[in-house]
């Protein structure tokens, strides 16, 4: 339950963004947005609890131990402040979908900041099947991007 619902979040982070790129209609793709947008960051809580409940039993403690040995083991350094970039990372997912902020700068910063994690959670420090196909999903985003601005530019 825990992996699924990490997945399901992705999913819906995933088409949140492919919708700003794909939908033509500003009201439309607003609205779609935010409900994929919505949808992904209640599933990333989701998945929080879930981890907190069946894997780390309640203990701060050992989300933190979990934490610094995957960093270890991928980086060979020992950083105990890693799982608080996870919560930073929730925070502010969720402070972007109950703000309603428009600014381009805040924007620019989530988007920024959650691409970050992303990427290094299901890239960097996967291997196998889920560091492909987070590739696979990374490099459709890429694509979208550049095919929405290059319609911009003509």
């Amino acid at each position: 339950m825990v992996i699924w619902t990490i997945w399901i979040s992705l999913a819906f982070y995933a088409s949140a963004i492919a919708v700003q790129f794909l939908v033509d209609d500003p009201a439309n793709r607003q609205k779609t947005f935010k409900n994929l947008w919505r949808c992904g960051c209640l599933f990333a809580i989701v998945h929080v609890i879930c981890a907190f409940h069946f894997v780390h039993h309640w203990s701060h403690q050992a989300a933190v131990l979990q934490t610094i040995e995957d960093t270890k083991a991928v980086t060979g350094m020992s950083f105990e402040y890693g799982i608080y970039f996870n919560y930073l990372f929730l925070l502010v997912w969720a402070i972007d979908c109950t703000s309603g902020a428009t600014h381009s700068w805040w924007t620019a910063i989530v988007h920024c900041y959650m691409l970050l994690i992303i990427v290094s959670a299901t890239i960097i420090f996967e291997s196998g099947p889920i560091r492909y196909i987070s590739l696979l999903g990374l490099a459709s985003l890429i694509y979208l991007w550049l095919r929405s601005h290059t319609k911009t530019a003509r």
